[in-house]
């Protein structure tokens, strides 16, 4: 890159690193509320290389480090919280009522380790919703949403789940 369009990232990175209390998460990456997951991922991937901090290594100035750092540290944020449907839901409320960050505790929600094994979100959402309903003995609704999981994503949680509720169902009637 030349020194001219380094100086042009650099300097946007300290706007960003200005006004990163001041942005929404949608701000910060360029979209709108609006946006569905498609356009958030695409636009946090075109962020991301563009303000990665693996190219800023060569440069001596501490400040613009610790700049970069933090910008895509909120950009990650950003994205962590707006490509998870819940999390989008619980932040755009926070935002209705003037806060433009989730708090690390409402940020921090673990995933158990059959969820870790699921990618999509989406998919994500229907595994937990799924086994809510088998276990409160709604398996039409858990077979439901275990095929609408699978449909998104073949994963190991998805399918043993789809197994149980289909011996379930298979043992009611």
């Amino acid at each position: 890159m030349s020194k001219s369009g380094m100086g042009e990232l650099v300097s946007e990175v300290a706007k960003l690193a200005d006004q990163i209390d001041h942005l929404s998460y949608y701000d910060f990456l360029g979209v709108t509320a609006l946006a569905d997951y498609i356009g958030i991922r695409d636009a946090f991937y075109v962020r991301a290389q563009r303000f990665h901090p693996d190219r800023f290594v060569a440069t001596e100035v501490e400040s613009i480090k610790k700049a970069v750092y933090a910008v895509y540290k909120r950009m990650t944020e950003a994205y962590n919280v707006l490509s998870d449907p819940e999390l989008r839901v619980v932040y755009d409320q926070s935002l209705r009522g003037g806060q433009l960050r989730l708090s690390p505790e409402l940020r921090s929600r673990r995933l158990d380790a059959d969820e870790r094994q699921v990618a999509n979100p989406f998919a994500r959402i229907y595994l937990r919703s799924g086994r809510r309903k088998y276990e409160l003995g709604d398996l039409d609704g858990a077979w439901i949403d275990c095929e609408l999981g699978l449909s998104l994503e073949e994963t190991p949680p998805l399918r043993n789940l789809h197994v149980d509720i289909v011996r379930a169902l298979a043992g009611r009637g």
